[in-house]
C-alpha cells in the first residue's frame, strides 16, 4: 500500500511538472509574440527615419523618436508568426501607448497531456506579454549633413550621405518587455 502512495505521488508531481513545462512554453511565446509586434512597429518607421535623416529635418527626426509614424500595419501578423512558431496560437493582439507597443496573448497548441491528475489531457496554457519601443537617442545639432544623436548619454554622429551608411534602427530605438 506505501509502495502504492508513493507511486501515485511520483506520478502526481509529474504531470505538475507536465503543466510547469506547458506554462513556461506558453510564456515564451507570448514574450516572443509580443517583442516581434514592437519590433514591426518599430520597423514602421525606417523609410520615414530615413527621409527625414537624409532631409536634415530636426524635428521630425524628434518626432519619429518620440513614437510618431508606428502605426503597426504588420504588427500582429508578425504575432501571430511568432506564436505559431513556438507552438501557441496567438489571442489577442492590442496596441498600447506610452511608449508604444504591443500586448499579445496566447494560448499553447499543445496540452499538459494524460496524467494521474484527471483532466489534464484537454488543459492548454495561456500567457500574456507585453513589448514596448523606446527611443535610445534625442536629436541634438546638425553639422552640414552630419546630425549628432545623444544616445544612451553617448554622442553617436550619423552621416547620411556616407557610402557606407546603413540605418540600423536599433541604434535609435529599444524594443524590450515591459511589467
Amino acid at each position: 500500500m506505501a509502495v502504492a502512495a508513493l507511486f501515485f505521488l511520483a506520478f502526481a508531481f509529474f504531470a505538475v511538472g507536465q503543466a510547469s513545462v506547458v506554462r513556461n512554453s506558453a510564456q515564451t511565446a507570448a514574450d516572443a509574440s509580443a517583442l516581434a509586434a514592437a519590433r514591426s512597429a518599430r520597423d514602421d518607421v525606417k523609410d520615414a527615419f530615413n527621409k527625414a535623416l537624409r532631409e536634415g529635418d530636426l524635428p521630425r527626426l524628434g518626432d519619429l523618436l518620440a513614437g510618431a509614424g508606428m502605426q503597426g500595419a504588420g504588427a500582429c501578423e508578425a504575432a501571430e508568426t511568432m506564436a505559431v512558431a513556438n507552438h501557441a496560437d496567438r489571442q489577442t493582439c492590442e496596441r498600447v501607448d506610452g511608449p508604444p507597443g504591443y500586448a499579445v496573448g496566447v494560448r499553447t497548441q499543445g496540452t499538459v497531456g494524460k496524467s494521474v491528475i484527471e483532466g489534464t489531457e484537454d488543459k492548454h496554457a495561456v500567457a500574456h506579454a507585453t513589448a514596448v519601443v523606446d527611443p535610445r537617442c534625442t536629436v541634438g545639432p546638425k553639422n552640414g549633413k552630419a546630425i549628432t544623436f545623444t544616445c544612451n548619454d553617448a554622442d553617436v554622429i550619423v552621416d547620411p550621405t556616407a557610402s557606407d551608411f546603413r540605418l540600423d534602427l536599433s541604434l535609435f530605438y529599444s524594443v524590450h518587455l515591459s511589467t
